[in-house]
C-alpha cells in the first residue's frame, strides 16, 4: 500500500496521467483526497458514469454570430486553481461509450472544449466484471496513462481501521523543482534500452491486454519520466516497478533487469574519480551520459571541468567513440546557458579531441 501511494505521489508531482485500477470499495477515492489535501491542491471528482459530452467537450453558445463552447462550473474551478489542481476521474471504464472521444481529449490534450486544464489528471476504474456496464478501456485511452493496481491486503486495512489510516501511507516529500538530471538519465537508460531491443518499442496489445498498460513511443518517455522522478524522491527499487511497468506493461520487467546488469557507478562518483568509469562498452556509454546529464544539471564551473575530465580519461583508453554523444550534450548544455544568458564556462582542451568525431558523426547522419 505504501508503494502504491508513493507511486500515485509520483505521477501527480511528475504530471503524468494515471489510472487506479482495483475492485469498489478499496480505498481509491479517500487515497487521492488524502493526497490532495497533504498537497494543498484542489480536488475536483467526476464520475463518468453520469455524464455527458457537453460536460467533457463544453456546451455550446451562440455570440455575436459565432458559437463558442462555454465552460463548465468543474472546469472553471480548475482553471481558477492552476497547477495545484487534481481532477480525479472516477468510475472511467463505466463512461458511457459517446462520452469517451471528448473524455480523451480531456486527458490528452488537457482540453475541455476551448478551455485548457492546467493541473493532474488521476483515474480510478474497477475491472469489467466489477464496473456498472463497464467496458473495456480502448488502446488510445489505455496508452496515455500509468496503470496502477490497487490491491490492499486485509492486514493493512485492519492496521489502519486500528490506527487510523494515515500509517498507511509513507512519508511524502513535498514539492520540488523538475529534477532535470534524473529525468535525463533514466531518458537515456530507455533510449539505450530500445536501441538494444527494437522489437520492445511499440507493442500493439491484443485481447484483454488492450485496455491496460502497453509499450509505444509515448508510453516509454512516460516511464523515463516518472522513472527520473522516483529516483529524485528518493524511492525505491518497488516504486520505480510499479512505474516503470505502469507506463509500458510486462515488458517493464525486462528494462528493469536491463538496469541491474548494468549495475552502473554513481555519475558523481565518476566525476571525482574517473577510473570508476566502467570498461565494458555499454556500461561506459550508459555512465558517460549520466555524467554529462549531471553536469548540466548542477552548471557548476568545478562539476563542468570535472566532466569533461572523465570524458578525457574514456578517450585516453580507446573509447572516445563512446564519450562522442556525452560531449555534445555537454557543448548543448553551454550553448543554452549561453542563450539564457547564464554564467557559461569555458570549453576545456579535452573537449577539442571530441570536435572531429562529432563533425564526422554529423556527416553520417546527414548522409554525407
Amino acid at each position: 500500500m505504501r508503494q502504491l501511494v508513493a507511486a500515485l505521489h509520483t505521477c501527480l508531482l511528475a504530471d503524468i496521467p494515471v489510472i487506479l485500477w482495483g475492485p469498489p470499495g478499496t480505498g481509491k477515492t479517500a487515497t487521492i483526497t488524502y493526497l490532495a489535501k497533504k498537497l494543498g491542491w484542489h480536488l475536483e471528482v467526476m464520475v463518468g458514469a453520469t455524464r455527458d459530452r457537453t460536460d467533457f467537450g463544453g456546451f455550446p453558445v451562440a455570440q455575436g454570430g459565432e458559437v463558442s463552447l462555454a465552460p463548465m462550473p468543474w472546469v472553471k474551478r480548475l482553471m481558477n486553481a492552476g497547477k495545484r489542481s487534481i481532477l480525479f476521474l472516477d468510475e472511467l471504464s463505466s463512461t458511457p461509450e459517446d462520452v469517451r472521444p471528448a473524455l480523451l481529449r480531456v486527458i490528452n490534450e488537457r482540453q475541455a472544449g476551448d478551455h485548457y486544464l492546467p493541473g493532474r489528471i488521476v483515474a480510478a476504474a474497477n475491472p469489467g466484471d466489477l464496473a456498472v456496464g463497464g467496458l473495456e478501456l480502448e488502446p488510445p485511452i489505455a496508452n496515455r496513462m500509468v496503470h496502477l493496481e490497487w490491491d490492499v491486503p486485509p492486514s493493512e486495512w485492519a492496521r489502519g481501521l486500528r490506527e487510523g489510516f494515515e500509517v498507511l501511507y509513507p512519508e511524502l516529500p513535498g514539492e520540488a523543482p523538475e529534477p532535470q538530471g534524473e529525468i535525463q538519465w533514466a531518458t537515456d537508460m530507455v533510449a539505450l534500452y530500445v536501441e538494444r531491443n527494437p522489437l520492445h518499442a511499440y507493442m500493439l496489445p491484443k485481447g484483454e491486454e488492450a485496455g491496460r498498460a502497453w509499450a509505444s513511443y509515448r508510453t516509454w518517455t512516460m516511464a523515463a519520466r516518472a522513472l527520473g522522478w522516483a529516483r529524485a524522491l528518493g524511492y525505491g527499487e518497488e516504486v520505480a516497478r510499479l512505474l516503470v511497468v505502469g507506463a509500458v506493461g510486462k515488458v517493464g520487467y525486462s528494462f528493469l533487469a536491463f538496469l541491474q546488469e548494468l549495475d552502473l557507478p554513481d555519475p558523481k562518483e565518476v566525476l571525482r574519480n574517473p577510473a570508476l568509469l566502467p570498461s565494458r562498452e555499454d556500461r561506459a556509454y550508459a555512465t558517460l551520459m549520466a555524467v554529462a546529464s549531471t553536469a548540466v544539471a548542477e552548471w557548476k564551473g568545478e562539476v563542468w571541468r570535472q566532466a569533461w575530465r572523465v570524458l578525457g580519461y574514456a578517450a585516453q583508453r580507446g573509447q572516445a567513440d563512446l564519450a562522442v554523444p556525452a560531449a555534445g550534450r555537454l557543448l548543448r548544455g553551454l550553448a543554452k546557458a549561453r542563450e539564457e544568458r547564464r554564467e557559461a564556462f569555458p570549453v576545456p582542451e579535452e573537449a577539442k579531441r571530441f570536435l572531429p568525431l562529432m563533425e564526422k558523426v554529423a556527416e553520417m547522419r546527414e548522409g554525407r
